[in-house]
């Protein structure tokens, strides 16, 4: 992110309680599940309110361009990027839109809106107050005939409190000059002045919203805003394909190349798309480098890029880190037991067990790159998300636009690691450093998508040095990432002897000319070859197009072949698998390992499959007691929410303790008597004195030697009487520093009514079960 980028600071104040859901039921239990984030708390995701945002600023547009075209529409696709025309609204489209390439956002939200503060890790391991944030409300459909209750329509719908305010950031680009950043900004706050409601329900009094951004420019002065309609200027034109770079790169002068190793944690989920199956978009386990390039590149500048072009400089994919180093994809070769995951075996090295266990293999996970003591074979952990399209008219998800699709992405707190290499002294000293920031990868990356934080890593640990190869010797491959090569009739293969082929072109360029590799054969009941094809679709952003389909080997992928011509000596080794094989390697395709010691190993100790675990959460800590403060006024609410809840349970709980009665005297009273108690609830705030008449005229005609009037009198008068009865957990129940002794104060009244209604119906039912003989 540049110094000169545009901060938008956005605040989502919720005037009413909302539901954003999951598209789930708690079967049996709620039939609408809230949206929660990995703390268990409710949040607004960005894709909600950028479509709810956009909505509004097509209104504010529409009202400024006197029509459904103009300047300020066009601001609204830049800011929001381009919609596709579905059947039935051409006609409502300027000519040239159905033929225009899709046109991305320039506004970026920078993940979900959340609350404020540090009210989310304060509420980590407090299962009370988390539940208070969210509540469940009943509802029931009506009969359009009869105007009742439908038969077998009841539902539970949970709803996240009212109240809460919800925080986040958006971004403009830099590129913006202050006529046009100007004409953005004012269509955005004027669009936020619009949004009114958000998530579901809205149209019944849910969701009731007001969206306030600000930061510098905003809001904008009534005499700017009067210049900007009056005169607005156009919105930039589309980043047009980048030609040839006229850039020259001196050739290398250095040895060997220079290494950095990226640490990629993701803010955001991540989605490094490689299937769709459905409506259910998959990503991958890890990042391609051709999805790192465009960010390296930009980073870098146009010398990085002449030389990625001639293949001095080179991206690898990034894959979970393990050990500080990038984790490598598990060969196909190896296999597990079914019956007992402790026990593994190497195909190309060893048979499997003479027993009855059954052998499978293991078809993803990564293993780290230096092998050693411990090795564990880990996955990365992904989480599954819904999302709709809705249509414009009916303000409905629909088919036609696609309805609910769904993401599955790489989980946020998921650190990756990817290596960028470049001939050495190619590039000035100190190119590593300006790869660190924030960067935005993969689908989806406008909103909650793609935000990942890059940090360098000062050492690179190398692999354990090879020894030289003759004529005879084996030569095992493992791939590290997908691999690219082609045939004698220049069509992607995925033939091993076009793969033997590149590696003979590859050590030649090495040093190592004359070489002539064979594929092994399977005559020992070995695995001599084990991989599978794969397949690349995927987008260029600059040229608004899909990239070709690519074909190759897939990684993980194990070949062995035999030397049969030629000497390869232990320089040409490493040499190979610091610039790769086939195509494309400067975007990480090619990657390969050369004679793994795993790969000789029959039965190589490793732990049990698993995947990675959450991010361990630190339990909350009370938060200062201080006017203004960000999260203050939400803890509050959420606070006093839980408060009320455990006065009722302890209440019911209290009462169904019948060795420690609450009423005393009290039960000596008639069914009558004791519900006259119930006309005093309305005044327990009142003063002193004033209560103590009214409960000296209600107990007037009592027996005055039953104690029942005072004890009376101690219930409703001793101030902190229903505390000590209730015996509530305060401590699990507070977030501010003076939040008992404030809801004390306030709630002693609703503590009192809650606790008697309990207690004398837990005596009326009590009574009603005795018998005559009893009851006397």
């Amino acid at each position: 992110m540049s110094d000169s980028t545009v901060i938008i600071s956005l605040t989502l104040r919720m005037l009413s309680d909302w539901h954003i859901g999951t598209g789930t039921a708690a079967h049996g239990h709620i039939s609408r599940r809230v949206l929660r984030d990995e703390h268990g708390l409710p949040y607004v995701p960005a894709k909600t309110l950028n479509g709810v945002w956009r909505d509004a600023c097509e209104v504010a547009a529409h009202a400024l361009d006197s029509g459904p075209a103009g300047v300020w529409h066009d601001w609204v696709e830049y800011l929001f990027g381009s919609q596709p025309a579905y059947p039935g609204e051409e006609a409502t489209r300027e000519p040239d839109a159905i033929a225009r390439h899709p046109r991305s956002a320039a506004l970026r939200l920078r993940g979900p809106l959340r609350l404020p503060g540090k009210l989310g890790p304060a509420l980590v391991g407090r299962k009370e107050l988390r539940d208070a944030v969210t509540f469940v409300r009943p509802g029931v459909a009506i009969d359009a005939c009869t105007g009742t209750a439908a038969e077998d329509k009841l539902r539970f719908d949970e709803m996240a409190r009212g109240g809460l305010s919800l925080v986040g950031k958006a971004e403009l680009p830099a590129s913006l000059n202050e006529a046009e950043r100007g004409c953005a900004l004012a269509l955005l706050w004027a669009g936020a002045a619009l949004v009114e409601g958000i998530g579901a329900k809205r149209r019944r009094g849910a969701g009731r919203c007001r969206l306030e951004p600000s930061g510098p420019g905003m809001p904008p002065s009534p005499q700017r805003l009067r210049e900007l309609a009056q005169a607005p200027v156009p919105p930039p034109e589309a980043d047009q394909p980048a030609g040839p770079d006229p850039v020259e790169v001196p050739q290398a002068s250095g040895p060997g190349w220079e290494r950095a190793l990226l640490r990629m944690e993701l803010v955001t989920p991540l989605i490094a798309y490689d299937r769709t199956i459905g409506n259910a978009v998959q990503s991958r386990d890890h990042a391609p480098g051709w999805m790192l390039l465009r960010e390296v590149l930009s980073r870098l500048g146009s010398q990085a890029a002449a030389a990625a072009r001639r293949g001095d400089l080179v991206v690898t994919p990034a894959t979970p880190m393990i050990d500080d180093m990038p984790g490598r994809p598990v060969p196909r070769v190896l296999a597990q037991g079914k019956d007992s995951p402790e026990q593994f075996v190497n195909r190309m090295a060893g048979r499997e067990p003479e027993s009855d266990e059954v052998f499978k293999r293991v078809r993803s996970g990564y293993l780290p790159a230096v092998p050693g003591h411990g090795l564990t074979l880990s996955r990365p952990r992904t989480v599954l998300r819904m999302h709709n399209t809705i249509a414009d008219a009916s303000q409905r998800p629909s088919a036609r636009l696609g309805g609910v699709y769904v993401y599955r992405a790489l989980a946020a707190g998921t650190v990756l690691a990817a290596e960028v290499r470049v001939r050495s002294e190619l590039l000035e000293k100190g190119w590593p450093e300006r790869l660190a920031g924030e960067w935005r990868l993969g689908r989806s990356r406008k909103d909650d998508y793609g935000l990942v934080r890059v940090t360098i890593v000062p050492e690179v640990r190398s692999d354990p040095p090879h020894r030289e190869l003759r004529e005879g010797d084996r030569l095992k491959v493992w791939l590290l990432s997908d691999t690219l090569v082609r045939n004698l009739r220049l069509a992607p293969s995925t033939d091993p002897a076009d793969l033997a082929r590149a590696l003979q072109n590859a050590f030649a360029a090495a040093g190592a000319s004359g070489v002539v590799l064979q594929a092994v054969d399977a005559d020992d009941g070995l695995m001599h070859a084990s991989f599978e094809t794969s397949r690349t679709d995927s987008w260029h952003t600059g040229w608004r197009l899909p990239r070709p389909t690519l074909l190759g080997f897939a990684a993980g992928g194990c070949l062995e072949f035999r030397v049969v011509a030629g000497r390869i000596d232990a320089d040409a080794l490493v040499a190979v698998e610091m610039a790769g094989i086939g195509e494309r390697r400067g975007e990480g395709f090619g990657r390969i390992r050369l004679n793994d010691p795993l790969l000789d190993e029959a039965h190589p100790a490793i732990a049990s499959s698993e995947r990675a675990a959450r991010p361990p959460v630190s339990e909350g800590t009370p938060l200062p007691f201080e006017v203004g403060k960000p999260g203050h006024a939400e803890a509050r609410i959420i606070e006093e929410a839980a408060w009320r809840t455990e006065i009722w349970r302890c209440s019911e709980k209290r009462a169904a303790d019948l060795d420690r009665p609450v009423l005393g005297d009290l039960t000596a009273l008639s069914p009558t008597q004791l519900n006259a108690i119930r006309t005093l609830f309305g005044h327990l705030d009142e003063p002193e004195p004033r209560l103590r008449a009214r409960i000296e005229r209600l107990t007037r005609r009592w027996n005055r030697q039953s104690g029942a009037r005072q004890a009376l009198e101690d219930l409703l008068l001793t101030p902190t009487q229903p505390w000590e009865l209730l015996n509530l957990p305060e401590s699990t129940l507070s977030l501010t520093k003076d939040g008992p002794q404030r809801l004390q104060r306030e709630l002693r009244s609703e503590a009192l009514r809650s606790l008697l209604t309990a207690c004398m119906a837990a005596h009326s039912r009590h009574q009603a079960h005795l018998s005559p003989q009893e009851a006397r």
